[in-house]
């Protein structure tokens, strides 16, 4: 019987800078006749979702052919003062403020808010303008929109609003991509924006007379009382990673802003899994690996089951990985113990300085130098201490305007553009480029370009999960729970404050629901926040581990743009008077990487190169003799197809093994 596993891989990264503010014009508001449903089959992933911020159903059509999520949902949650006292005439003369807890969400039916005046939905809805209201079924030829797919240009919009204040206006009949202007990261890849703006659970006179609660009043935007809620726009992008080593990886980001006129001051941000493995709901195993912030589930006979006088089919187990979180960066306090000190994804391009001298100056007295040194590769390999220019706001220094060869401090002829391709993504040497764009060829990192900022998955101060809840359908979905503000915002404290339970035992309840996050953080006005998650299936447990380990590869290395990576095993980096085989670098890499060892002493070594299976690729090095010290040596990969490898060291009678990622 096949064992099938999957993953879902977590990022979660808040960021604290005003360069994030939402360019899409105040005009494009959610609106639930913009809701559609879409399906993404490419490659062997499938997943049934609304463009509400909800998956229905998922399933990997590779392995098994059962179901594996029921429903995942986004969550938004916090803490604002809920007016009374300006209210007397309905509050009373005594009235006194209160603490208010709005949670948005919208999640299957339990977690579907409607109105109690008018019926109207409160909750996440999505913005027009970023699908195509027009557009007919070809087979059925009627009106049918679709969330805008990459890969069925019918489905998008005649211009995207986001892109309005660009170069080339409203990016027309061309894909919104991720990584630029017609660019679409995956097999199929899907778009949509969605804000909070009906939920007037809190407001006052809009679908009723006085105020709508008697806990208070919350207007985000005094200028505007129609808007309710939080104040927040939230951009969704779910899309493959469009490599052969990524056919069972589905990446999925979520960007809030707070387009409001107030600051958030207690943000918690979380989602909601209803755990959906086959069949049978009452056969789930859940364990929990904190060290990874790893949930895995797994079914207890290893299948789905069956409907009536049907066989069970094959099933395995899946997980639920936080790769990222970044909660504060200006708090001078290097959060995720990476030596880089309050990172930003939408900070500006910071300081510019020219010499190596100059740069290491700036790097002690602002950097944890001893701990970056321990984390990532060697400095001397940093593209911008390389070329001994860099802006500072580029804070893992992998962002260059061109490679300086010959270290003239010129763009010399034989040097085009490397990441200075201005916001659209797009340099010269792109089939889709059309001419030069905002912060193109001026030396300046923008936003939009390669290696900085929002395309910089590294550049955020990360911590780890800080909420978990384990427990049943049932209990999240009687009474009207998940309708109830007051009621999921306790569950999400609760979360928070015995999540170091889930460290020595794990319930697995019944129909398992989880609730997993973060909080609390700050989203002050025009500030933003990212919730990036990956889905991951493979065949078997181990298996599922390689997989893990090439969605990170992935992640890390801006989905293959960067040729930058952090050392994968800290604890051998700068290890003396013992045989060392480091992390290859750069990692995923495309066609050359870097393998660096190290001896003790004088001896025959050999460096061979495995696929996964074991079967030998290449003998990079047979049996020579190395002398003590550190060596590197370049491995070329023009004749390998994409995939994981391994690296294997033998020196005398020990033997090293490694992995390592080519991505073409």
């Amino acid at each position: 019987m096949k064992s099938i596993s999957c993953v879902l891989v977590l990022v979660f990264l808040t960021t604290s800078s005003t360069f994030a503010q939402s360019t899409i014009p105040s005009e494009y508001r959610g609106g639930f006749e913009n809701v559609a449903r879409g399906v993404l089959e490419g490659n062997n992933i499938e997943i049934d979702f609304r463009n509400h911020g909800e998956f229905r159903e998922g399933a990997w059509r590779n392995g098994g052919e059962g179901k594996y999520i029921d429903g995942i949902g986004f969550i938004v949650a916090a803490k604002v003062v809920g007016e009374r006292a300006k209210w007397a005439k309905y509050y009373g003369e005594d009235a006194v403020d209160t603490t208010l807890t709005p949670v948005i969400i919208n999640f299957r039916a339990g977690g579907l808010r409607s109105s109690p005046y008018t019926g109207n939905f409160w909750g996440w809805l999505p913005l027009n303008g970023f699908l195509n209201t027009d557009r007919v079924d070809q087979t059925s030829s009627r009106k049918k929109p679709l969330p805008a797919n990459s890969a069925d240009p019918t489905s998008w919009p005649a211009i995207w609003p986001d892109k309005l204040d660009q170069t080339d206006a409203g990016w027309s009949n061309v894909w919104n991509g991720y990584r630029g202007k017609g660019i679409a990261n995956g097999a199929q890849e899907t778009i949509y924006v969605m804000d909070d703006h009906s939920d007037h659970e809190y407001s006052f006179g809009i679908e009723v007379e006085g105020p709508h609660s008697s806990l208070g009043v919350y207007h985000p935007s005094i200028s505007d009382s129609s808007i309710g809620g939080l104040g927040l726009q939230t951009e969704v992008r779910t899309f493959q990673f469009n490599d052969p080593i990524g056919n069972d990886i589905l990446f999925t980001h979520h960007r809030t802003t707070n387009v409001s006129e107030k600051d958030l001051n207690e943000v918690w941000t979380s989602m909601i899994i209803d755990v959906g493995l086959g069949q049978e709901e009452d056969d789930e195993i859940i364990e929990f690996e904190p060290e990874k912030n790893t949930l895995i589930f797994s079914d207890k006979d290893g299948s789905g089951g069956g409907s009536a006088g049907q066989p069970p089919y094959d099933l395995g187990s899946f997980a639920f990985i936080l790769l990222e979180q970044s909660t504060n960066e200006s708090n001078r306090f290097d959060d995720d113990n990476d030596g880089i000190i309050d990172e930003s994804k939408f900070n500006g391009p910071g300081e510019y300085i020219e010499g190596k001298a100059e740069i290491d100056a700036y790097l002690a007295s602002n950097y944890n130098m001893n701990r970056f040194s321990q984390v990532h590769i060697d400095l001397e390999e940093f593209p911008a201490y390389r070329n001994e220019r860099w802006w500072t706001g580029d804070e893992d220094l992998d962002w260059i305007a061109y490679d300086d060869f010959n270290n003239n401090g010129l763009q010399d002829s034989d040097e085009p553009l490397k990441d200075d391709v201005g916001r659209d993504g797009l340099g010269p040497e792109h089939e889709n480029y059309t001419g030069p764009d905002e912060g193109e060829g001026d030396g300046i990192p923008t936003q939009g370009e390669p290696n900085f900022g929002e395309l910089d998955m590294l550049e955020a101060e990360n911590i780890g999960m800080t909420l978990l809840d384990i427990k049943s359908r049932p209990f999240y979905e009687s009474y009207n729970n998940l309708r109830n503000d007051s009621w999921l915002f306790e569950r999400i404290l609760a979360a928070s404050e015995n999540i170091e339970e889930y460290k020595e035992t794990l319930d697995t309840p019944y129909e398992p629901y989880i609730l997993l996050g973060t909080g609390p953080f700050e989203l002050k006005k025009d500030m933003s926040t990212h919730f990036i998650t990956a889905l991951v299936f493979a065949e078997t447990r181990e298996e599922l581990e390689i997989k893990i380990e090439q969605t990170l590869a992935i992640y890390e290395s801006d989905y293959g743009q960067s040729m930058f990576l952090t050392h994968a095993d800290m604890e051998e980096v700068g290890i003396p008077n013992q045989i060392s085989l480091f992390q290859n670098y750069p990692n995923p890499f495309n066609p050359n990487t870097t393998i660096q060892f190290s001896l003790d002493r004088t001896d025959i070594i050999s460096l061979s190169i495995y696929d996964i299976t074991g079967r030998l690729i290449k003998e990079v090095i047979k049996d020579q003799n190395y002398s003590a010290g550190t060596h590197k040596i370049n491995f070329e990969a023009n004749n390998l197809s994409s995939g994981l490898y391994l690296y294997q060291l033998k020196a005398g009678d020990k033997v090293f093994t490694k992995k390592l990622t080519l991505i073409k």
